[in-house]
C-alpha cells in the first residue's frame, strides 16, 4: 500500500451483511423444519410486492428467471411466436437479453441515453417493427429510466413493458416506485443486490392472469397455483386441490420449469425488507460523499446524478471518462486495482464473444454503447463501507487523474 494510505482491506464493488434478524428468521425457519417455500417466502411476496406498487409477487431462483417467467408468461397470453421482437437496451447485464433468447424470441437491442446509461426512449422508436411485441427498459445501477416517455412509446405501439429492476430496489420516479410502470417487472435478490436472500429473484405484477400463469411456470407447470397450496404447511388443505381425479398439485398443464426458493431465502429476505432503509440510506449516504470528494475532476469524469424528481438508490457507483480526458480507461482501473479498489466495466453486451457469434458486429452501429464500453466502469457505494473507505477511494483516483 502507499505511503499515506495505511493499509485498507479490498474495497469490493458489493456487500452483503447478515445480522441478528437474518438468523433469528433462518434459524426459526431450520427449527420448524419447513426448508421448502412457506410461510416466510409468502410474506416476502406479499410484502415486496406490495412496496413496489404491485399485487402479487412469485418469488424464484434468480433475476433471470424472474426475466424468463415474465417473458413466457406474456408469451402464453399474447401468442407471440419465433417471430416476436423484444427491445432491450444496449448497456444492460447479459441475463436481459439472454432471457429473451432463452424464452424464445428476437432480441433488438437500442442505444442508451449517454447520461443515464438507460435505454433511450428515442432509440426504441427507431427500431419497433410489425414484430415488436414488448419492451425491457432496465433501471441500471439504480437509476431509474424514463418511464413516462416509455410507457407513452409502448401506449402508441400497443406494446408490452416489462421492466428488468434486477439493480433498482425501491428507486422511484415521481414518487411512484419502479416496477409498478409495467404488466409485468423482475427483480434479482442475489448476494450484492439492496436486498439480498442469497440467491433469488422475484416477479411482480397486478395482473392475476399473470400471477396463476407465474405461479405454475415457477414449479414445473403445475395446475394448483393458489397460494395455500404452494405454501401449504401440511395442516391445512386446499379446496380446490381435490376437484379432480388426481391431487392438483400434481397435474401439470404446460412446461413449467424448476425455478423455486425455499424458506431460508424467504426468511433472510423478510429480515432484509425490514433493514430496507438503513441499507438504502448507506448507499445513498456514500455515493454522495463520492461525488461530493470527485466533483473537482468532472471536467475528466462523469459522475452519476440524480435528477429532480428521481430517486436513484445507487446499487452501484458508474464513472465515464470523459473523451478531453486523455484518461485511458484500462489503466486507471489497474491502478485502482492495484491500491485494492474493485471496478469492474460497465455492463458491456455487444461486443462479448457469444453475442459477437451469435448477431456479429453490432457494437459499431450503437455509438453511445460502444463509447460507455470502451470508457465506462464502475466501483461499490454499498451500505458495507465506511467514510474512511469512501475518502480512501477519493484519494486514490485523486492521485491518479492529477499526474
Amino acid at each position: 500500500m502507499k505511503k499515506g494510505y495505511g493499509v485498507v482491506n479490498k474495497i469490493g464493488v458489493g456487500y452483503a451483511s447478515v445480522t441478528e434478524l437474518e438468523k433469528k428468521y433462518v434459524l426459526d425457519a431450520l427449527e420448524n423444519q419447513r426448508l421448502s417455500q412457506g410461510k416466510y417466502v409468502a410474506e416476502f411476496e406479499k410484502r415486496f410486492s406490495g412496496m413496489h406498487g404491485q399485487k402479487y409477487g412469485v418469488m424464484c431462483n434468480s433475476g433471470t428467471s424472474a426475466l424468463h417467467l415474465a417473458l413466457e408468461t406474456l408469451k402464453e397470453l399474447d401468442g407471440w411466436d419465433e417471430n416476436t421482437e423484444v427491445i432491450v437496451p444496449a448497456i444492460t447485464f447479459i441475463a436481459t437479453s439472454n432471457a429473451c433468447l432463452h424464452a424464445g424470441l428476437k432480441v433488438v437491442f437500442a442505444d442508451v441515453d449517454p447520461l443515464t446509461y438507460n435505454i433511450d426512449p428515442d432509440e426504441i422508436e427507431k427500431h419497433i417493427t410489425k414484430n415488436t411485441k414488448c419492451i425491457i427498459p432496465v433501471h441500471t445501477f439504480g437509476m431509474p429510466c424514463d418511464m413516462n416517455r416509455i410507457c407513452a412509446v409502448a401506449k402508441k405501439h400497443g406494446l408490452r413493458i416489462i421492466e428488468d429492476c434486477a439493480e433498482a430496489h425501491f428507486a422511484s420516479l415521481g414518487g411512484k416506485p419502479v416496477g409498478s410502470f409495467s404488466d409485468i417487472s423482475a427483480f434479482s435478490t442475489y448476494v450484492a443486490h439492496t436486498i439480498t436472500t442469497g440467491v433469488g429473484g422475484i416477479v411482480c405484477t397486478n395482473s392475476r392472469d399473470c400471477v396463476e400463469i407465474l405461479r405454475s411456470l415457477v414449479a414445473h407447470g403445475r395446475a394448483c397455483t393458489c397460494e395455500r397450496c404452494i405454501a401449504s404447511d401440511g395442516k391445512t388443505v386446499c379446496q380446490k386441490r381435490m376437484q379432480t381425479e388426481m391431487d392438483r398439485r400434481f397435474t401439470f398443464v404446460r412446461l413449467g420449469y424448476s425455478y423455486r426458493v425455499g424458506e431460508i431465502e424467504g426468511a433472510l429476505g423478510l429480515a432484509q425488507l425490514e433493514r430496507k432503509d438503513e441499507i438504502i440510506d448507506a448507499h445513498h449516504r456514500n455515493a454522495e460523499l463520492l461525488t461530493e470528494g470527485l466533483t473537482p475532476y468532472e471536467n475528466l469524469l462523469q459522475l452519476p446524478r440524480e435528477p429532480e424528481k428521481i430517486r436513484h438508490t445507487y446499487m452501484m457507483y458508474p464513472i465515464l471518462i470523459k473523451k478531453e480526458s486523455g484518461i485511458k480507461r484500462n489503466d486507471l482501473v489497474h491502478f485502482l486495482e492495484k491500491h485494492q479498489i474493485e471496478t469492474r466495466p460497465m455492463l458491456p453486451l455487444l461486443n462479448q464473444p457469444i453475442y459477437r457469434k451469435i448477431f456479429g458486429d453490432l457494437e459499431k452501429d450503437y455509438s453511445v454503447a460502444r463509447y460507455i464500453d470502451q470508457h465506462g466502469f464502475y466501483i461499490g457505494c454499498h451500505h458495507g463501507l465506511k467514510e474512511e473507505d469512501i475518502s480512501y477511494i477519493v484519494q486514490v483516483i485523486k492521485e491518479y487523474v492529477s499526474r
